[in-house]
């Protein structure tokens, strides 16, 4: 039997997790599941390990709000790279953020390498497409190394281009 890629739904609004959770099943693609908060999904994480948590998990990609009570997405994302980092077997699982906040200081933190870095930042309220198109991107093509380093080049990209301005500005 081959199963369908599994898909870590980790928000705490649960209509919203569990609209998300439709939308990704809709698909017939992949299988997704809900936490609604980071302690529930660090138990479903537990309950899918392979080769008594050597090997890399069942979830195949995670969908992790940033805002959320118990556990917030940094704290699990902490965690969890911590648990991925004691076995060398282990590949990290990809991590898509999705929040309403558009702040500089949490996407720095998603791309942050100490935390594994995200491999994508969407903003809510977000089109279906879009999380349809990452999440195949991320689990079928396996381009969550690619998608990190586009951000990554995008956020230096940004800065030369703000620093330039800010140099054209005081030399004028």
């Amino acid at each position: 039997m081959n199963q369908k890629p599994l898909i870590l739904v980790v928000e705490d609004d649960r209509q919203q997790s569990d609209l998300v959770v439709e939308i990704i099943n809709e698909t017939k693609q992949f299988q997704a599941i809900a936490a609604y908060d980071g302690e529930q999904a660090l138990k479903i994480l537990k309950t899918h390990q392979r080769g008594f948590n050597f090997l890399s998990n069942r979830v195949a990609c995670i969908l992790l709000d940033w805002q959320m009570p118990r556990m917030n997405g940094e704290e699990f994302l902490i965690k969890l790279r911590k648990d991925e980092g004691n076995s060398p077997f282990k590949r990290h699982i990809p991590i898509v953020i999705f929040t309403a906040h558009n702040d500089m200081q949490r996407q720095t933190l998603a791309k942050d390498p100490t935390l594994g870095l995200a491999s994508g930042y969407i903003l809510k309220p977000f089109e279906e497409e879009e999380l349809l198109g990452l999440l195949e991107r991320i689990v079928i093509h396996k381009e969550a190394e690619i998608l990190r380093e586009i951000l990554i080049e995008r956020d230096q990209r940004w800065a030369r281009e703000l620093d330039r301005i800010s140099n054209k500005r005081s030399n004028d």
